[in-house]
């Protein structure tokens, strides 16, 4: 068996949607900090609505929120230089994401507090972490993840 044969191409469409997802997934880990790093400047420039909800915001959920970044950053990563670590990571990933969902949707007051965000992004989220689990499993079956 050549190289070639048994290293298959990636598509390009693959390593774009990788990309895509980096982005996203880099965006929401500057969000992460953004949170869990904010001073007490920036908390006094909020309204006080948004000041209490984000005291109020319990201790796993950041932790959870962590997971969900992380997991996709490296997660994107793996697929990027094409190891099948990529799927534990999305993995864990969504998990973080459902988890923190819960909270947001039905364990807090977010939505009247923070607006309509609070159930979009999280949505979008839920099917980007979806769609890199269905992709790593289709990646790794074709032989692209190794």
């Amino acid at each position: 068996m050549t190289e070639d044969t048994a290293d298959p191409s990636v598509p390009a469409w693959f390593r774009v949607v990788s990309i895509i997802a980096l982005l996203w997934y880099l965006m929401d880990t500057a969000a992460f900090f953004m949170r869990v790093l904010m001073t007490d400047e920036m908390l006094h420039a909020m309204p006080e609505a948004q000041r209490q909800h984000l005291a109020g915001i319990p201790g796993w959920v950041n932790f959870v929120f962590a997971f969900e970044v992380f997991g996709g950053t490296l997660g994107c990563t793996c697929l990027m230089i094409r190891k099948k670590w990529a799927l534990p990571l999305f993995i864990a990933s969504i998990l973080g994401v459902l988890s923190q969902t819960t909270n947001i949707w039905f364990m807090s007051d977010a939505v009247s507090t923070m607006g309509a965000s609070v159930i979009v992004m999280p949505l979008v989220a839920i099917v980007l972490g979806a769609g890199m689990i269905v992709l790593s499993q289709a990646a790794i079956a074709r032989g692209w993840l190794r």
